[in-house]
């Protein structure tokens, strides 16, 4: 549903079997109708990732690592972004992470060090639109 209320041109998920899920079509509140949903297998991804990089996309993904930026302070670059999101518990498998062009981490103020993944990816969502609706990048009429 976040991806679809921030106008992303695509989701690409492992399994397009989710998307038949009682539990998917309730939560997505019917995005998955309105949006490219896309299927690449984890064995995939590398090959998927270095094809959009090839095609000028920025690859941007949301870990903690040791040269991650915090989301505040990175600007997106007005070129087409691919978002890589980790999995629960585990984040960016490290062969991915070598496919990316930067790491941001959302800034995190308790004592637990993790979001769940779709909370991070909606947050993520959001601040690249906002950055997008200040430069006037976003046709908001």
């Amino acid at each position: 549903r976040s991806a679809e209320i921030f106008a992303a041109t695509k989701l690409v998920i492992p399994d397009l079997k989710v998307t038949k899920m009682d539990n998917f079509t309730s939560l997505s509140v019917g995005a998955g109708e309105w949006i490219d949903i896309e299927e690449c297998k984890e064995e995939n991804l590398l090959e998927w990732l270095l094809l959009r990089k090839s095609e000028g996309f920025v690859i941007v993904g949301v870990e903690q690592t040791s040269s991650s930026v915090q989301l505040l302070d990175y600007k997106f670059p007005d070129k087409p972004i691919v978002l890589l999101l980790g999995k629960e518990k585990e984040g960016i498998p490290v062969q991915f992470l070598h496919a990316v062009d930067q790491c941001v981490e959302i800034p995190q103020l308790g004592i637990i060090r993790s979001l769940n993944v779709h909370v991070s990816g909606a947050i993520s969502i959001w601040e690249y639109t906002r950055q997008r609706i200040l430069n006037n990048k976003v046709d908001m009429s």
